[in-house]
């Protein structure tokens, strides 16, 4: 259960956040600049681009985007949590773009913090024949046809037909693009959008908090196991665990983080891996940081506990006093006594697994019952024990 649950995690992580591995190392070509340049780029792949004498290197801090006269009120009072990425309207006079800001930190900032990794010129929002605005290469807008920018770029990395224009597409990998449209009716490039999704050379990521979260703090175990089946609680070496329960508790029980094999710091609003050992015991897990700074493991939430296995023999029990080494039958009798809703998965010809209490993926508690009959376990015996419950 415990490789599935995370897979979903990961999963459901990566369609809402850009991952920050995901993002390349900068290059000393890329780096921040805070002043105009001397002269435009002939190359696509250092991601400039000019407006009339004004020369733009992506990526750049918004600030210094701001300077430059642009505005924009969807800026005004918006955070972004680590790792998160959004669009944003900017304006100066009557000309409007697109700019994407992401934010590289490990603490959620103010918009206008962030990094300014990308934009977006079109003809509806910022009419062709104004401003000369032109892309490293003299590729001008308004002037260029398909046949100057592949001399001076080469051929593209992809090219979409459309019923108005033609896409060009030139990239270096996932977050680091050119994207060219050649509109039929003008024969010459009109749009563009320029997106690099990297991390400036001397950016600072910020710092984490040991600070100790006031629910954290307010954490209390329970004294004992609750009668309820449908609880989230498990017993593990003598105690007992509400979940989700933070690092620090399972630390104060004698459980020993292994800084070696644990993240340092958990980002605002993100997760991370810790192992901790006791004995002969080893959790090793996803932890949440739920608060919007970044913080030690030890400030963070485990959702998901698990005691036995095929290989580690060890007490431990759910809420309804459903425990390893109960038979299948006590198992099924006790759920169905309660009136519990379960589903069984008797797949595997060694293992069955009894899913209960289950409300989303990382909210449930299932048990692996051993079902062979080499004499390793007693047959339809109760042989390990797994507890989820995310925060909402």
């Amino acid at each position: 259960m415990k490789i599935r649950k995370t897979a979903l995690l990961i999963a459901a992580s990566a369609a809402l956040l850009l991952h920050a591995p995901a993002f390349a190392e900068e290059t000393e070509q890329m780096s921040v600049v805070s002043e105009v340049s001397e002269g435009l780029s002939e190359e696509w792949s250092d991601f400039q681009f000019q407006v009339n004498d004004e020369i733009y290197r992506f990526p750049m801090m918004c600030d210094e985007f701001v300077a430059f006269g642009w505005s924009s009120e969807e800026v005004e009072g918006t955070e972004l949590e680590p790792y998160q990425y959004s669009m944003f309207r900017f304006k100066r006079g009557d000309d409007t773009c697109t700019g994407y800001l992401l934010n590289l930190g490990i603490n959620t900032v103010p918009a206008s913090e962030c990094i300014l990794a990308g934009i977006d010129v079109d003809r509806f929002d910022w009419e062709t024949g104004g401003d000369r605005i032109a892309l490293p290469g003299d590729i001008v807008r308004g002037e260029a046809d398909e046949a100057a920018i592949e001399a001076a770029y080469g051929t593209p990395t992809d090219v979409y037909e459309g019923d108005l224009y033609r896409q060009l597409t030139y990239e270096l990998d996932y977050n680091r693009s050119l994207t060219l449209y050649i509109y039929k009716e003008s024969n010459v490039l009109e749009d563009f959008r320029l997106e690099n999704f990297v991390e400036p050379e001397g950016f600072d990521p910020g710092e984490p908090s040991e600070e100790i979260p006031a629910d954290v703090a307010a954490y209390e175990r329970p004294e004992t196991l609750s009668t309820d089946p449908t609880d989230y609680e498990i017993e593990m070496d003598s105690q007992v665990y509400r979940l989700p329960v933070p690092v620090s508790v399972l630390i104060s029980d004698g459980w020993e983080l292994d800084e070696g094999e644990s993240d340092g710091v958990i980002a605002a609003g993100y997760f991370g891996w810790v192992t901790l050992r006791k004995g002969g015991l080893e959790i090793r897990q996803t932890v949440v940081n739920r608060e919007s700074y970044a913080t030690i493991p030890q400030n963070c939430w485990i959702e998901e506990l698990e005691v036995g296995g095929y290989t580690l023999e060890t007490d431990g029990a759910l809420a309804g006093d459903i425990r390893i080494g109960m038979t299948t039958e006590e198992l099924l009798g006790l759920l169905e006594e309660h009136g519990i809703a379960y589903e069984l998965d008797d797949s595997s010809e060694i293992f069955s697994y009894c899913t209960y209490n289950e409300k989303a993926y990382d909210q449930m508690c299932e048990v692996m019952i051993y079902t062979d009959s080499d004499n390793h376990f007693p047959k339809d015996t109760v042989i390990g024990i797994t507890c989820s419950n995310a925060f909402e």
